[in-house]
This record gives C-alpha cells, sequence and structure tokens, in this order.
C-alpha cells in the first residue's frame, strides 16, 4: 500500500499547546517503523519502480520546526520529503490568524481566551460553532476547537489579528522576532532543495478555498508560486492547499484542479485520509501522522 502522512509541527507537546505537534523523537521512531517496509520518496517518484511500496512525508505550513528538526532527523538517516512553501509572512510580513491562535494557545490560558472571544459573539456566531468539530475534530478541547473557529473562520481577518497580535508579538517580542522563531526562510528552503527535497506550494496568506477557483488561484497559490520561481529558482508543480481546502474542500477538489492543470502543476495533497490507491491521481489523500498507528 503506498501513502502519504501529512505533518504540521515536530515540536515536544509542553512546550507548544497551541496544535497537536509530533515529537521529534515520535517522527524518528514512525521513521524507523516505516522504512521497514516502506522506500521514502518525493511526489515525483510516486510512479517509480522499487521493490517495497512507497511512503512520502509531507509537510504543510513551513514552520521553522520542520527545518531545524524535521529536516535534519531526515538528512541523518538519508531519508527524502515533500515541503511546502508559504509566501505572505516572508514577503508581506503578514502572519497568518492560525498561527497567532496556534502562539497565542501556546502561551496564554485557553479558558482566558475563551471568556473574551465569547462576550463579542452574536447568538448566530456561536450557534455556527458546530461547524467546529469537522475542521478542528484532533483536538481534544472542545474550548480548542471553538478558540480556533472563531479566530479563523467566524470573526474577519482584522477583527482577529487585533485580538491576537497583542498577546503573540508582546510575548515574542516583536512582529519580527515572531516572524524569525516561526517561519522557514529564504536561505533555509534553498538548503533544503539543495539536500533533495522537494518544494511546493501551501499559498500566501493561508486562506481556505472561498469558492472561486480563479479569484483564489490568482490571489492565494500564484503570488506563492511566483515566489518561489524568484527566489528559490523552482517552478512548483505540487500543491497543498490550507485547511485542506476549508469547508468548500469538496467544491475545491473539483474546480480547482483544472487551474492547477493548466499552470503545469502534476497533483496536490488533501487532507482526506487514506491510502494512494492511484497514482495517477491528482489529488492524493494522507493520513494524519497523529493517527498513523492509532
Amino acid at each position: 500500500m503506498n501513502f502519504a502522512i501529512m505533518y504540521h509541527y515536530v515540536r515536544e507537546p509542553e512546550t507548544w499547546k497551541g496544535s497537536v505537534p509530533i515529537s521529534p523523537q515520535a517522527f524518528e521512531e514512525q521513521i524507523d517503523r516505516i522504512g521497514r517496509t516502506h522506500e521514502f520518496v518525493g511526489p515525483d517518484e510516486l510512479n517509480k519502480k522499487t521493490t517495497k511500496p512507497k511512503c512520502i512525508l509531507t509537510f504543510d505550513d513551513a514552520t521553522k520546526d520542520q527545518y531545524e528538526i524535521a529536516f535534519d532527523i531526515m538528512k541523518r538517516k538519508g531519508v527524502t520529503g515533500y515541503f511546502t512553501v508559504m509566501s505572505g509572512p516572508l514577503v508581506d510580513k503578514n502572519v497568518p490568524v492560525f498561527h497567532l491562535v496556534h502562539a497565542a494557545l501556546s502561551k496564554v490560558n485557553e479558558d482566558t481566551i475563551w471568556e473574551n472571544l465569547r462576550n463579542i459573539l452574536t447568538p448566530k456566531q456561536l450557534l455556527n460553532l458546530k461547524s467546529s468539530e469537522d475542521i478542528y475534530s484532533y483536538e481534544q478541547s472542545i474550548l480548542r476547537r471553538y478558540i480556533k473557529y472563531t479566530l479563523n473562520f467566524i470573526l474577519d481577518t482584522q477583527e482577529s489579528k487585533s485580538f491576537l497580535e497583542d498577546i503573540v508579538f508582546t510575548e515574542f517580542g516583536s512582529k519580527q522576532k515572531f516572524i524569525d522563531f516561526m517561519y522557514i526562510n529564504v536561505e533555509e528552503f534553498k538548503r533544503m532543495k539543495q539536500a533533495g527535497m522537494t518544494l511546493g506550494v501551501h499559498g500566501a496568506q493561508h486562506s481556505p478555498f472561498n469558492g472561486e477557483a480563479d479569484e483564489y488561484y490568482n490571489n492565494e497559490i500564484l503570488p506563492c508560486a511566483n515566489f518561489m520561481k524568484e527566489k528559490l529558482d523552482i517552478k512548483p508543480v505540487w500543491y497543498t492547499p490550507p485547511f485542506g481546502g476549508g469547508e468548500n474542500k469538496m467544491v475545491m477538489l473539483d474546480k480547482l484542479k483544472e487551474n492547477l492543470l493548466s499552470a503545469g502543476y502534476k497533483g496536490a495533497f488533501t487532507t482526506l485520509s487514506g491510502a494512494i490507491e492511484d497514482t495517477n491521481s491528482f489529488w492524493l489523500n494522507r493520513f494524519d501522522c497523529n493517527k498513523l498507528f492509532v
């Protein structure tokens, strides 16, 4: 069975509580375990002839821990993988709300955050929180689901940023210090490329698919692809949508494919769980790293 694994943060869970990271030790143990039965490949090698089934290690969000921890482990073990680029924080100094959420949840008690948020929501908005169960099912805490959904999907971007930036940038000293702490930079991406890692598009601002394929491609995907061409000398051919597409992910699978194919993309990775049954499929499923051996 060929399959891909989806990773986000590779950090010690005790030190980063804003999401559900996998610890460096658990990450290394997964590589060792999978390597006994599968060959690690990049997405361009899915149809490569191998004596064992293939596995692709995929990384979303371009966070610094992926370079400092995951990439370092993979280099030591001679394992390849697929990392995505998010250009907005590096180009526009724009920090996506979801990373501000993760940082705030790592530094401030969730009860305090939710109490402040709940006071500004309308009854209708409170009812919409039911949708948080689908997108943030991996979160054990209901409050954390509500906080993330409110800040990412209910409040507009400016409202969420106003709420979060004071917390996060004060904690880290400044916006630039947070960006330097949080994201893989151009020189680090170059080292990853030189080491044989595949780099693909995640997006400019990490916005979920809005239902309008042309508009979304031009505003979210193309700027990131142009950044990769200019700064990394890469014409990307692989894509991973932020939030797996979000609430419109099933519409995205149908409508966005044509834009990507026309731009020369070979394929894209979803957040839908499952093996890669057909290596020639455009949309490729993945298993969540934290649910892989559960």
